[in-house]
């Protein structure tokens, strides 16, 4: 009787947890213009995540297969409402931080582990359809000037152990089960890589660094490499300030490693400040400073005397 007791308790308190996330969902729903119109507002605080796949299968009307391993709990606070597609979205986000993936099969929805996720089957994406966010999907990518073998050691750091990447050199095309929004993140860096070349010099134009900077940050890492390996060859580097590009002299697969590197180290900073630097091409900055002071001191004395007159009016 006792055990049977603990069983009912126990079965209790999942339906308690699975109401109670229903509950939330349904009184926070609106609805503007019939069921369509349906928005819900997520607030979860260490539910169950199977009563949150429960609410989730609820408000979007999708239907989940969850496999027994698939547990933990869940937290999520929102502020505002969300649509169905929104909601779906940041449910599918939920199953990256805890691990597992959904894997859409038939009619229904599998969710696995992100370990098992390659093996079920992830949809194609096209190129015309690349997915958004934390869906799960494969994508098969052309590469046109490179060998796709080369890339694979590159790119590999970037695949989490979960994910997939492997190059098919017959059709020089590389194959990827990710994340879509990682997936993008690749691809934009293949691009960077993916470039012709003509002879044995590159010109790497630069978006976001300066060429001056990532030549002494590329030139300490080959000084690096060359204490450990002495006989390797040593690709030539060179800034060209006036067209903040870097060029690029070696060996074919020097060069594709130091484009790669170049590619992940031109990035736009996220550090926004009240100090901007702006890199002059033709004119030179000893001859600006005079000129810009004089234009500041006009503008600061208009301002003063528009107060003023201002102040006088009142």
């Amino acid at each position: 009787m006792k055990i049977e007791r603990v069983q009912m308790e126990s079965r209790w308190r999942k339906l308690s947890s699975v109401w109670l996330v229903s509950g939330l969902l349904w009184l926070s729903s609106g609805f503007s213009s019939g069921f369509a119109a349906e928005t819900s507002t997520l607030n979860f605080k260490g539910a169950d995540i199977r009563a949150v796949i429960s609410s989730i299968a609820e408000v979007t009307g999708k239907n989940f297969i969850v496999d027994p391993r698939v547990k933990g709990k869940v937290t999520l606070i929102s502020n505002r409402a969300m649509s169905k597609g929104e909601v779906y979205k940041v449910f599918l986000s939920i199953l990256e931080v805890h691990g597992y993936t959904a894997v859409p099969s038939g009619k229904a929805i599998k969710i696995v582990p992100d370990a098992d996720a390659k093996h079920s089957a992830m949809p194609f994406a096209p190129p015309g359809q690349p997915g958004k966010g934390d869906e799960a999907i494969t994508r098969v990518i052309e590469i046109e000037h490179v060998t796709a073998a080369q890339l694979v050691p590159i790119l590999r750091p970037l695949v989490p152990p979960q994910g997939h990447l492997a190059a098919y050199p017959q059709s020089n095309v590389l194959i990827i089960s990710d994340r879509a929004a990682n997936i993008a993140r690749l691809v934009k860096i293949i691009k960077r890589i993916d470039q012709p070349t003509s002879g044995e010099i590159e010109i790497v134009p630069l978006e976001n660094a300066v060429a001056s900077d990532l030549v002494r940050v590329l030139t300490s890492l080959q000084q690096q490499a060359g204490k450990k390996n002495p006989k390797a060859s040593k690709p030539m580097l060179v800034a060209d300030e006036r067209t903040n590009s870097i060029l690029i002299g070696g060996e074919r697969a020097e060069r594709l490693q130091l484009r790669a590197i170049i590619s992940h180290l031109d990035t736009p900073s996220e550090v926004v400040g009240d100090t901007h630097v702006i890199y002059l091409r033709y004119a030179k900055a000893a001859d600006l400073v005079p000129v810009l002071t004089g234009v500041g001191k006009t503008k600061n004395t208009t301002d003063k005397n528009s107060a003023l007159n201002v102040s006088s009016a009142l």
